[in-house]
């Protein structure tokens, strides 16, 4: 919002561009009108979510028939327009309006200002997109274009016309997002097909809590456990691994046999002992190394450990044999190789968008809601009154916060407009009411 307004205020002097607006609206201004200013924004702000919803709905007509490029290529050019073309525009009215034109060096210097940042820009915003880029850059990048995106309709929008657009698109939001056929609950439903790369074309992510998102959290920390419970979850997390391993690969199962023979000769398997992916009755004895403990543990305690599944052949006690038969090289190695096992799943298991919306973990807004934000703050703003603006600064953060710990549920989206623009908008008109009657 602060950007928006650096943009808003000190370029453009909060001035609409009459150019575009008599291109696509309707205006007392012009000749264009109904004669009443207010049926000019009601026609305004409707032919504008007109307009996207269509936007919207052929965007899902592409995604649910499966049109992968053709979405990948829509929201890379997106992409690629506002990286390049908005941020440049913004960059030449800035230079244009500190240098004299009629000089034909302040001109070259104008060109040569707004074409070398602008591709300095462009470059490191393809890195945040398209490439491995920090966290951080890619949120400079999402805060930076929707600002920029919210300035281009401000100039657009002719006087009253973003009150109308504003109110309008709370409703279409919540029908969006939470109707049956709403275009992005639908495209939620196609996630899975996508990876969770697409997300950095579409969401704002506040934090990343673990690398990949979809993965299981990790189990509880071992530190509070003593060393006999601790010993026996690591053995039962090694058994887990190696049951869950396909039996077709021959080389897991050669090692398997290889650790199998070094812990117990007698008990080895054969190079034709079929294996199975769940095994039943897999126990793993473990020795009490202090009798009081085993009595304060109950059920916890027990130096047995069943898993009992369906399977046609049985891995018995003398096949895995007991923790503390394994030489500490050897138990070490075991260790080893289970940490290669959980970290080639983690990177090789591909992740899909479906996976990073359901996470659980990490809190994410869309483009849209950063850009409509920032146009409420932006039309504020011509108001004159800097407390109306700040107080429907306060109002959206209010609302923000609201909607994300109190009506947010992690099992669904939440539409993240209606509540902020609400609070947003009547903070401001208290605020400007008062103002009034104090100082009018």
């Amino acid at each position: 919002m602060s950007l928006t307004l650096s943009i808003w205020i000190g370029i453009y002097q909060m001035q609409v561009n009459s150019e575009l607006s008599r291109l696509y609206f309707l205006d007392d201004s012009f000749e264009r009108t109904t004669g009443n200013t207010t049926l000019d924004g009601l026609i305004n702000g409707f032919a504008t979510i007109l307009v996207l919803g269509c936007v919207s709905f052929v965007m899902l007509a592409f995604v649910l028939y499966d049109f992968r490029r053709v979405v990948k290529a829509w929201l890379t050019l997106s992409c690629m327009l506002i990286l390049f073309g908005v941020s440049g525009q913004t960059l030449h009215d800035l230079f244009t309006q500190i240098l004299d034109q009629n000089d034909e060096n302040q001109y070259i210097l104008t060109v040569a200002l707004t074409v070398i940042p602008t591709t300095i820009y462009g470059v490191l915003g393809i890195y945040a997109f398209f490439a491995n880029g920090s966290l951080a850059l890619h949120q400079f990048f999402v805060i930076s274009n929707c600002s920029l995106i919210a300035v281009f309709y401000l100039r657009a929008f002719p006087r009253y016309t973003t009150w109308f657009v504003l109110w309008m698109v709370l409703f279409w939001d919540l029908f969006a997002v939470l109707a049956p056929m709403g275009p992005l609950k639908k495209v939620q439903e196609k996630a899975s097909d996508y990876s969770n790369n697409i997300l950095k074309f579409l969401m704002f992510a506040a934090e990343d809590k673990r690398e990949t998102a979809g993965i299981d959290a990790a189990e509880d920390s071992s530190e509070n456990l003593n060393d006999e419970r601790k010993l026996r979850k690591d053995v039962k997390q090694l058994i887990e691994l190696y049951s869950k391993k396909e039996a077709q690969d021959d080389e897991f199962l050669r090692k398997i046999r290889q650790r199998r023979t070094a812990i117990n000769p007698d008990s080895a398997l054969t190079e034709t002992s079929p294996v199975h992916t769940e095994p039943s009755d897999v126990q793993i004895q473990l020795k009490s190394k202090n009798s009081d403990e085993e009595h304060s543990d109950d059920d916890e305690s027990d130096t047995t450990e069943s898993s009992t599944t369906t399977s046609s052949s049985d891995v018995t006690t003398s096949e895995v044999s007991t923790a503390e038969e394994v030489a500490p090289e050897e138990w070490n190695e075991l260790m080893e190789q289970q940490e290669k096992h959980a970290e080639f799943d983690q990177r090789y298991v591909p992740v899909t968008a479906a996976d990073a919306l359901n996470d659980g973990e990490t809190v994410r807004l869309g483009f849209g809601d950063f850009v409509f934000y920032s146009l409420l703050i932006g039309q504020t703003a011509t108001g004159g009154s800097v407390l109306a603006v700040a107080c429907s600064a306060l109002g959206i953060l209010f609302g923000l916060v609201a909607t994300l710990t109190v009506f947010s549920s992690g099992e669904s989206t939440t539409p993240a407009l209606p509540l902020p623009v609400i609070c947003g908008t009547f903070c401001y008109f208290i605020s400007k009411f008062v103002v009034d009657q104090v100082y009018g």
